[in-house]
């Protein structure tokens, strides 16, 4: 019994030293990751804001545009299993992709 006890208060003992630097590394973590919180990425157009994913989107759109203009042309059209879901993820990629171009 003795030993079960000592093992048990050692566990305990574990268990309150390493709290605090959990929480230690807790902190500093969210710290760095919400430093870049610090503003809203947006544009001010006549005199109102406007988020630059709305931006990012439209272009991603029209990219997807001009994709599907070029596809329509080639042979690639015949053999899209699901345009829908292609162009899709088409407008979706490009949309990501100017926002990972201009805005990181």
């Amino acid at each position: 019994m003795m030993v079960k006890q000592r093992s048990d208060s050692t566990k305990r003992d574990r268990r309150r030293t390493t709290s605090p630097r959990r929480l230690a590394g807790l902190s500093l973590t969210m710290s760095l990751m919400l430093t870049g919180c610090s503003h809203a990425p947006e544009y001010s157009i006549f005199g109102s804001f406007f988020p630059v994913w709305i931006f990012c989107s439209v272009g991603g759109l029209l990219l997807t545009a001009v994709a599907r203009s070029l596809i329509a042309r080639t042979v690639i059209a015949e053999h899209l299993a699901a345009p829908v879901l292609s162009y899709l993820c088409m407008a979706i990629f490009f949309s990501c992709t100017l926002w990972y171009l201009f805005y990181s």
